[in-house]
């Protein structure tokens, strides 16, 4: 095996061998070594800009920036002596006096490089006078803002914008001393492209871009210690590694782990560093019941316990069906526990409050699998290697905003090619051919998409081998007619048909627009149009399916999809709904009517609280730790609870227990690591 060619050099005295293609810096670092920084960071481009990095080289008159100078073999490197730490601090005073930093009024005081690097050279006071002047401030984004008074313009931000969230939103504008970061041009944050992933704001070494939320609770002088605890993000299901930082428990902040060597690159979405830090109005804290005069009132956790158990002991006595319905924001214990007290316990059925969305998704799989076996959709990492991907009643930029990074990315660094058809562009800042296509036609859509390419493939062999399967969906030749459709849609369907299949590792991304109209015949022909390129290892489909919700995929395992359709049309005697924190935006055909309905929830819809008999609280998923399933089914991930629950909140697992225990309902686990072990185990995950 060939072995890395290595060069042998001399930092500080100590002779170490590394790599020929790094730089001094990292060969320092590698080393234990410790030089200065600003501009540079671990998961973006080097730039030597700052200059603070300098070192001096061989003797040389002229000191070089350690970020941007490879390593040779023989050199000489000094990291520290006084002239370079004159030089060093020169640098960094005229920073200091270019603009407003004085900290007692920053909220990054504390949690600032700027800051630290003074401390570390002793800066107390400046021998140069402050030039600055006054600069806007741009407060116009929920999340985040930008005060050009404190920008010392290392860079961070608009690499960062570029090569981990693949906007390329911000850039430079004016020259000399009135440079100013920009996005597009010159626009406010709220007018321009910028999705609000905050990546920019994490690398940013200076309070010049800060979160809103929680402005000033990192400063270190601030009572409590900081805690700082790595998990992992559920919301949409791609299961983002995280690090959250925790003050006398109040989260303070969530980041990513950043990192070049993974397919995201370790960013976070809006919906994973911010919105979880959002206010959701009032929440439940205590267990609430209806009494005679038909208000809720706050009552025991034993009361409210054996009001719930009552209800469904009454329900399975009358024979008049027990529905439960859970939200793709619970956990798999949550959802293997509902199934376990209610399907299996009390005979009743369990189903998906998105389930309009999932079902087709579900019954498009099932049907490929009779004549496919062991076919599965495929990882949202392959991404990272599509040349073309083609996105179908698809919106990534609001539901899976990290995977339209990533298709940002894929189109900007390799020149893959980007399609879409559906209602809109599925990507407002990034070149699509698109074929706007409604809803209600998609399956039409797709139809000619099919035909285009096996028009394209002529008499390859994939297409002779499954000529006979592919008519099993309807006449797909490009002969056939496809009525409902527009010439000018054809032949943008056969455009895109064309470069799908002239690709060579294409990708297709099936969308929730899909699935609206409660047909699967769009999505099963889109499997096909899959199948005609071949299949990605372990039988994978070079297709990617966006579910609603963070665990939609534990829901399809456990089969807690579906509800008989006669409890969809008339009520059900008892009703016990388990959502997640998030307020269910559309309730109406989700929730169906009943004569008794149970609520547990750290949120609940005022539509739902109406008409509950008991309301219980439940933690947030940063309060309970649970099992995910990951939006491909591909990877589990047990996200860790980060915050403790108010007093008073129970975990929902204890909850489930104490309805089965009341109800008659035995054999479940009782011990925490039992629950996870018999849920991963009925999952096929252990």
């Amino acid at each position: 095996m060939d072995q890395t060619a290595t060069v042998r050099l001399t930092i500080d005295g100590k002779e170490i061998r590394v790599p020929e293609n790094m730089t001094i810096l990292d060969a320092a670092r590698e080393n234990g070594i410790r030089i200065p920084t600003l501009c540079h960071h671990p998961a973006l481009s080097n730039w030597g800009g700052c200059r603070i990095c300098v070192v001096e080289v061989d003797k040389a008159p002229r000191l070089v920036a350690s970020c941007v100078m490879p390593v040779r073999e023989g050199m000489e490197v000094v990291t520290n002596n006084q002239r370079i730490l004159e030089s060093r601090r020169t640098i960094l005073e005229f920073l200091f006096a270019e603009r407003n930093h004085y900290c007692m009024f920053c909220a990054q005081s504390g949690d600032c490089e700027l800051q630290s690097l003074a401390y570390e050279l002793g800066m107390d006071h400046l021998t140069v006078p402050p030039s600055f002047k006054e600069f806007p401030v741009d407060a116009t984004n929920p999340f985040m803002a930008l005060d050009h008074n404190r920008c010392i313009l290392c860079g961070r931000c608009v690499r960062a914008c570029k090569e981990l969230a693949g906007n390329s939103v911000l850039n430079y504008q004016n020259r000399g001393a009135r440079t100013l970061i920009c996005k597009d041009l010159n626009e406010p944050t709220e007018e321009s492209n910028c999705d609000a992933s905050g990546v920019c704001v994490q690398v940013c070494p200076t309070g010049a871009m800060y979160e809103r939320l929680r402005p000033h609770q990192m400063v270190l002088g601030k009572k409590g210690p900081l805690r700082v605890i790595q998990t992992r993000c559920p919301v949409c299901g791609l299961l983002c590694e995280t690090q959250c930082s925790v003050r006398n428990e109040n989260l303070i902040r969530i980041e990513g782990l950043l990192s070049t060597s993974r397919p995201d690159r370790g960013q976070l979405c809006r919906k994973g560093r911010f919105e979880p830090m959002l206010n959701r109005g009032k929440r439940i804290l205590e267990p609430m019941v209806r009494r005679a005069d038909n208000q809720m009132h706050p009552t025991t956790w034993e009361d409210a316990l054996e009001r719930l158990s009552a209800g469904l002991l009454e329900a399975k006595q009358k024979r008049a069906g027990i529905l439960g319905l859970v939200s793709s924001d619970c956990c798999c214990e949550e959802m293997w526990l509902m199934r376990e007290l209610l399907k299996e316990g009390m005979g009743g059925h369990v189903g998906l409050l998105e389930r309009q969305a999932i079902i087709p998704i579900q019954q498009a799989l099932k049907e490929m699998e009779r004549t496919f076996l062991g076919l599965r959709e495929c990882s949202w990492v392959h991404l990272a290697q599509a040349d073309f991907i083609l996105l179908v009643g698809a919106d990534p930029e609001e539901s899976h905003p990290l995977l339209a990074s990533m298709i940002r990315r894929a189109a900007m660094e390799r020149g893959a090619s980007v399609a879409s058809m559906g209602r809109s562009p599925a990507l407002s800042s990034c070149k699509t051919l698109h074929v706007g296509v409604d809803p209600r036609d998609l399956s039409l859509g797709v139809k000619a998409l099919l035909a285009g390419a096996i028009q394209a493939a002529g008499s390859s062999d994939p297409i002779t081998r499954w000529r006979r399967i592919l008519s099993e969906v309807g006449p797909v030749s490009s002969e056939a007619p496809l009525t409902g459709l527009s010439q000018e849609l054809k032949n943008g369907a056969d455009e895109i048909a064309l470069g799908f299949m002239r690709s060579l590792s294409p990708l297709i991304v099936a969308g929730g627009e899909l699935g609206s109209s409660g047909d699967n015949s769009a999505l099963r022909r889109l499997m096909f149009l899959a199948l005609l390129k071949g299949l990605l290892p372990q039988s994978a489909l070079r297709l990617i399916l966006l579910k609603t919700g963070g665990n939609a995929a534990s829901a399809m395992r456990l089969n807690c999809l579906e509800i008989p359709a006669e409890m969809e049309s008339r009520g059900a005697a008892a009703c016990l709904v388990l959502l997640g924190e998030d307020q269910v935006r559309d309730l109406n055909g989700a929730v169906p009517q009943s004569d008794f309905l149970a609520v547990i929830g750290s949120h609940v819809p005022q539509e739902l609280f109406g008409k509950a008999q008991v309301v219980l609280p439940r933690p947030l998923w940063l309060e309970q730790g649970g099992n995910y399933l990951s939006l491909d089914g591909h990877e589990v991930g047990y996200v860790s609870a980060v915050l403790s629950p108010p007093a008073g909140v129970r975990r929902s697992w204890e909850t489930l227990l104490a309805v089965a225990g009341r109800t008659g309902v035995r054999g479940l686990p009782g011990e925490l690591e039992l629950l996870k072990a018999r849920t991963m185990a009925t999952m096929n995950l252990s």
